[in-house]
């Protein structure tokens, strides 16, 4: 069957093909009967626009790309659902790239979204510096960091507060009289590791409890990893911790597992804590205590972003949308 064209699209309606093409493009105005008339002739022929050539005569892809650490991990589906969200409305498709939070991956998938034109990046970096984004920057494309890790001028950044988070979920289970208190952290030199470990000390701190090196052990941001962690706690004294803050809710789930395994009840004998709130941490049993770290509003956030930078409208500063955290209690502490 030969495919519909703007031609066919103008003839149905009984209009040129430019006005057709003003009514596609939004560039124009275009009478209100005129457009009806167009898009009944559009739905009925079951026309739909050719993007690339779109893209050749406008230099657009109609592309972003979202580079995140683990796509395994279901706070980045989620949030990239809500960005998709954020961009429908501007004809934007999403191309996601999944790094394993490696800088030779991260600097691929930069290179990869330079080669295929995307109009605007969104960046989770764990390990790639400010400097490697020049290319991209010289070559005028839209970049929104997620999380603080990039501080550059032209560069938007949407982040929560890890620190604050991680300190109110400290201090959470310090005022349920939990003690001692373990953590599992993300791996060392990672922004978020780093600072929700700057957090759960600030608590213990605040609360005069001393840092005790011996509990806290690191995991890889995964079930297994949080497991393996636990484990090591479990097996470094005849005194567990009694209660244990996860940098992150899949670590949190994999120290329960691992907490059941040695035979102690959750949380009767040990409470656990997470980060993030993903949609297994209610689903669980015990249900998970844990920091609610919105990933659709941070996907949305830098989905709004991107379309404000891509609009090409000057902007002078550098913006920064910090989205608000709180703290679920649920069935683990």
């Amino acid at each position: 069957m030969k495919d519909v064209t703007i031609v066919d699209v103008a003839h149905h309606a009984g209009v040129s093909i430019t006005t057709v093409s003003h009514a596609l493009s939004g560039k124009r105005r275009v009478a209100e009967a005129t457009r009806t008339r167009i898009e009944t002739s559009i739905r009925e022929l079951g026309y739909r626009p050719n993007a690339f050539a779109r893209g050749l005569r406008t230099e657009r892809s109609h592309m972003v790309a979202l580079i995140i650490p683990d796509i395994t991990n279901p706070y980045y589906p989620t949030l990239a659902r809500g960005m998709q969200d954020s961009l429908h409305a501007g004809g934007y498709q999403t191309l996601v790239g999944s790094t394993d939070g490696q800088r030779e991956q991260e600097l691929t998938f930069l290179t990869d979204s330079l080669q295929r034109r995307v109009d605007g990046i969104a960046f989770a970096s764990f390990a790639t510096s400010t400097r490697s984004l020049a290319p991209v920057l010289r070559a005028n494309i839209p970049v929104v960091s997620i999380g603080d890790k990039i501080q550059h001028d032209d560069v938007d950044c949407v982040r929560t507060d890890d620190a604050e988070g991680s300190r109110d979920a400290t201090a959470y289970l310090i005022e349920k009289g939990y003690d001692p208190i373990g953590m599992i952290g993300g791996p060392p030199g990672i922004l978020p590791s780093d600072h929700r470990l700057e957090g759960h000390r600030a608590a213990l701190r605040a609360a005069g409890v001393p840092f005790d090196p011996d509990l806290l052990a690191i995991g890889d941001f995964t079930r297994a990893g949080g497991a393996a962690a636990m484990r090591e706690l479990l097996g470094r004294g005849p005194h567990p911790p009694r209660a244990v803050f996860c940098a992150n809710d899949l670590m949190a789930i994999g120290a329960m597992d691992a907490a059941r395994e040695a035979g102690h009840g959750v949380p009767r004998d040990i409470a656990v804590m997470g980060y993030d709130d993903i949609e297994a941490a209610a689903l669980v049993t015990p249900d998970l205590t844990t920091v609610v770290n919105p990933a659709d509003e941070m996907g949305r956030a830098c989905g709004s972003l991107l379309l404000e930078r891509m609009s090409g409208q000057p902007r002078d500063t550098r913006r920064e949308v910090v989205i608000p955290h709180r703290l679920i209690a649920r069935g683990s502490a």
